[in-house]
């Protein structure tokens, strides 16, 4: 490997960690399952994940800031959906492997 290739390896695996670190919390991964398969709006997803405006709302801005989540307004609601399908097969595979961990 060249430096410049472990310039890019080093990008990539911090890119990564902050990306693992973003997933680390339940509730962003029980926000990512509930909209898997159909976009909700906050009052939905709130029922969904049983939790707070307020929690769900830092939840929501940050899984919208990392390009996870994507957004559009319906008269007075929000809806969110799934931006990275990657991040869903990601989410997936980490519980996968822990509900098969012998």
């Amino acid at each position: 490997m060249t430096t410049q290739d472990d310039g890019d390896l080093a990008r990539v695996l911090k890119d990564a960690a902050e990306l693992f670190g973003l997933l680390s919390a339940p509730m962003r991964l029980q926000i990512i399952s509930a909209l898997c398969h159909v976009e909700k709006n906050v009052g939905q997803l709130i029922e969904a994940v049983k939790t707070t405006q307020p929690n769900m709302s830092q939840h929501l801005n940050q899984l919208y800031r990392k390009g996870i989540l994507s957004k559009r307004r319906k008269g007075v609601q929000i809806y969110y959906a799934i931006a990275d399908q990657q991040v869903v097969q990601i989410c997936q595979a980490m519980c996968d492997r822990v509900t098969h961990q012998g």
